[in-house]
């Protein structure tokens, strides 16, 4: 961040989100908007959420996952299954701006709307289920595996291969379908906390995850009303691999690996050159114009990679370049966390355990200024959760960013062994 520009909590300083359940879509969601600085208090059970037990974990047993997932909220043990853990949420949720929970805690999928209608003093909610709270599919509960399946996005995220049976549409990497559901849950939120202002009750967003993930199905939509077979996976050998109308090609290195485009006629002369001008780039038979390269990308591919194999991915990218021809490397994650452009904007966070382990964490993906010239800190150092505890059944962490005051006053709340919570 620059110095010279002074720094603020955030647009979303003093809004106070309560956040009820475990799925990594709603973490993901209220982490965001505690990156904007509202302050989130999460309820878990007292026995911890089922996330702190998620890979990857760190060297010390910690569940990194978790950690990226909560960091900067409150964290609050809190066992409802009793009437005072009951009236202790209650109370939490009638001093909140925003509510968000999974479904299954706001009642039956015939109740929970009309429930939530009855509470005059609700704050506003965002409900995120599987199939969402209305419709004939409500009441089914189904992974977030699964969910992905069902939806058709797991099929398109692994079309097209080269050999379907031995390439099966598995869970997208990296938790890719929760976490854009997640941010479909800050949007959400924002938009609601926006419309309500002060008003009770506050306006219900009915978040199905299985929508969010149909609705980013734009390419087999298309591909079916053109006719396309979107029901088959098995990738056209004779089509090279084509963005934004042209010819790229998917080159191994010594050292990883790159993406090509010297797809216009000016452009092949110059890359030959940077290959070292091999003899089978003289065959017009193969290569003569852009429509021969096209027809023959394949077997144009295999004699390119035999070159590139030998080369560092970082010497193509440079020659390619200077001879103006469009080239990129394909990152690694270690490509990523030593990316000088990623460092020099404060991308990373850095998030440390009770362990004294530190890890670098993704941060927000903007720079937020304000027209006074305030800044939303970057590049932070931020406190993973707390482990769970064993003797009071109610918690908070910090996390960072606990302690602010919201907008409705701080909250004082009994915990069960007869204390006090701040």
């Amino acid at each position: 961040m620059n110095r010279f520009i002074p720094s603020f909590e955030g647009p979303l300083a003093g809004i106070r989100v309560v956040e009820v359940g475990s799925a990594a879509a709603l973490a993901f969601g209220a982490r965001l908007l505690a990156d904007l600085g509202a302050e989130v208090i999460k309820i878990e059970p007292p026995d911890g959420d089922p996330l702190r037990n998620a890979q990857p974990l760190t060297a010390g047993g910690e569940s990194a996952l978790f950690a990226y997932l909560n960091h900067g909220k409150r964290i609050v043990a809190l066992d409802t299954n009793n009437a005072e853990g009951q009236a202790l949420q209650e109370e939490l949720v009638r001093k909140a701006d925003l509510v968000v929970a999974e479904g299954s805690h706001l009642g039956s999928s015939e109740s929970a709307g009309s429930a939530l209608k009855e509470f005059a003093g609700r704050p506003v909610t965002v409900a995120v289920s599987p199939h969402g709270l209305r419709g004939s599919g409500a009441s089914r509960h189904m992974s977030s595996f699964v969910l992905q399946h069902a939806s058709g996005f797991a099929f398109h995220q692994a079309s097209p291969v080269t050999d379907p049976e031995a390439t099966p549409p598995v869970g997208c990497a990296d938790w890719e379908a929760d976490l854009a559901t997640g941010l479909m849950v800050a949007i959400s939120s924002i938009w609601a906390i926006e419309a309500a202002g002060a008003a009770r009750p506050g306006p219900v967003i009915d978040m199905s995850q299985e929508d969010a993930l149909v609705y980013l199905l734009v390419e087999p939509f298309a591909d079916w009303r053109s006719g396309a077979d979107v029901g088959q996976r098995q990738r056209d050998p004779a089509k090279g691999l084509t963005i934004a109308g042209g010819l790229v090609w998917y080159l191994p290195c010594a050292d990883g690996s790159v993406m090509v485009s010297p797809r216009e006629d000016h452009q092949w002369p110059r890359w030959c050159e940077v290959m070292g001008n091999p003899a089978w780039t003289t065959d017009a038979s193969l290569c003569g114009d852009r429509v021969i390269r096209t027809n023959n990308a394949a077997e144009i591919q295999r004699k390119m990679a035999a070159w590139s194999t030998t080369q560092l991915s970082k010497d193509v990218v440079a020659a390619a370049q200077y001879a103006r021809v469009a080239c990129f490397p394909v990152s690694t994650p270690r490509d990523l966390i030593e990316n000088v452009q990623l460092r020099d904007r404060g991308f990373y966070s850095q998030l440390r355990f009770e362990s004294g382990e530190t890890i670098p964490v993704a941060g927000l993906p903007f720079r937020f200024v304000t027209q006074q010239g305030e800044e939303l800190a970057r590049g932070r150092s931020v406190m993973a959760p707390a482990r769970k505890g064993g003797g009071d059944p109610m918690q908070l962490d910090s996390g960072g960013q606990g302690g602010r005051t919201g907008s409705r006053g701080s909250i004082a709340s009994k915990d069960l062994a007869g204390g006090e919570v701040q």
